[in-house]
């Protein structure tokens, strides 16, 4: 929502926004720093930092326009900024406006809120803490009746979360947390991403750094006694048993705690080696290894590939009138590479709230990016008059025109 204005200004060109993600990388990283030298000494909190620069995870969405690492470097301003010192009624409404405003960004904001909250009431501080939980939501608040008010909904995750738990099973949901150790600390975190096929390492390996991890938060929270350092090991919590319940499996959920994790191994590290700077050495060393050895492999060669779709994205943007819009399932990267204006395709829709939906925004175009989709799709051909326009076989794309009919372009 707040990067929203930024794009609103921008249009169409939306590859101006890139310095957004820049810069919010950069913020990020800087504050991952800021935030480890509460818990470390100057020299461990840089090694924080670098670990943090160099994850594979952070290197691969850096450059993206997205409020994910945004809001991570604000949430870390944030948690940097909550002490017992200079807790005043000015700052508390300071730092619980800057949360609210967080949960604008992103829905984890929300699991910021409640564990700065819950930081206040494990200190026995319940009326500061039901206080700040009061002003923190006020704009969230706004948002959701809002949303209410136009979609008869508060928010899309409710919904979400309504089907997962109808679809609940005790089997899936242990093979689903086993994936989710796997891929966020083993993949994520570790950087162990060749282990890919033997499940079993990786998830050995991730269950090594969540015990690390955990005896870092004890480690910390025995040396510290910072209402800051409480509502880190509160959200660190929260956010893991978040994504163990939530059943989308994506490693780019992991950028929201990535430095409270390497922060708290960090801090097991600086007090076993102690005085011994080799050891100290030998341990950063081995830990960056992962995080670098996925770059490395970019300089023999490898290259990522530069556009999406870029074939079917000229098509769009030579064929698909400006005035427009299009429903897209990457509806980010339609906007940005092709110019046109696209939508999101809504999940957990009947057939006929999505021709609603189609209705009420005046979409024109659909586009689908596999044989998959569009087969699920047939039905909009079939029975509602929706005409193939375009397919691009290599890319495996299509686009459908959901309007009169117009001659088909291969």
């Amino acid at each position: 929502l707040i990067i929203a204005p930024l794009t609103w200004a921008l249009e169409p060109k939306w590859e101006a926004m890139r310095i957004v993600g820049l810069a919010s990388s950069a913020l990020f990283v800087f504050m991952s720093w800021r935030l480890a030298r509460r818990i470390l000494s100057e020299e461990w909190a840089i090694a924080a930092a670098l670990l943090v620069s160099l994850n594979n995870v952070l290197l691969v969405y850096s450059g993206v326009v997205m409020p994910d690492i945004a809001y991570a470097a604000f949430s870390l301003a944030i948690f940097t900024a909550f002490s017992k010192e200079n807790r005043g009624p000015r700052r508390l409404m300071v730092l619980a406006t800057a949360a609210g405003l967080t949960a604008l960004l992103r829905p984890h904001g929300v699991i910021l809120i409640g564990s700065l909250c819950l930081a206040f009431w494990a200190r026995r501080e319940f009326l500061r803490g039901i206080l700040f939980l009061i002003i923190a939501m006020i704009l969230p608040g706004m948002w959701m009746a809002r949303n209410f008010a136009v979609a008869g909904t508060s928010s899309g995750y409710g919904s979400y979360w309504a089907t997962m738990w109808s679809q609940w099973d005790a089997h899936a949901q242990f093979s689903h947390s086993g994936r989710v150790m796997a891929i966020y600390f083993g993949q994520g975190l570790l950087g162990l991403v060749d282990l890919a096929s033997q499940p079993q390492l990786l998830i050995a390996a991730a269950a090594v750094a969540v015990v690390v991890m955990a005896y870092g938060v004890r480690r910390a929270l025995k040396a510290h006694h910072d209402l800051g350092i409480t509502a880190m090991a509160i959200y660190l919590a929260l956010m893991v048993i978040v994504q163990m319940a939530w059943s989308i499996e994506v490693v780019r959920y992991l950028i929201p705690i990535l430095p409270l994790c390497w922060i708290f191994m960090l801090k097991v590290g600086a007090e076993f080696s102690g005085r011994r700077q080799w050891l100290a050495a030998c341990f950063l060393l081995l830990a960056a290894a992962a995080a670098v050895r996925p770059d490395i492999f970019l300089l023999k060669g490898a290259r990522p590939v530069a556009i999406w779709r870029p074939v079917t994205m000229a098509w769009i943007k030579r064929n698909v009138p400006e005035s427009a819009r299009l429903m897209a399932p990457r509806e980010g990267a339609v906007m940005l590479l092709s110019g046109r204006r696209a939508l999101p395709m809504t999940s957990g829709m009947t057939i006929n709230q999505w021709l609603a939906e189609v209705g009420n925004y005046h979409v024109e175009y659909l586009f689908l990016e596999s044989s998959q989709m569009m087969r699920k799709m047939a039905w909009l051909t079939q029975s509602q008059g929706a005409n193939e326009v375009y397919r691009n076989q290599d890319e495996d794309t299509f686009v459908l025109r959901l309007g009169p009919p117009a001659p088909s372009v291969h």
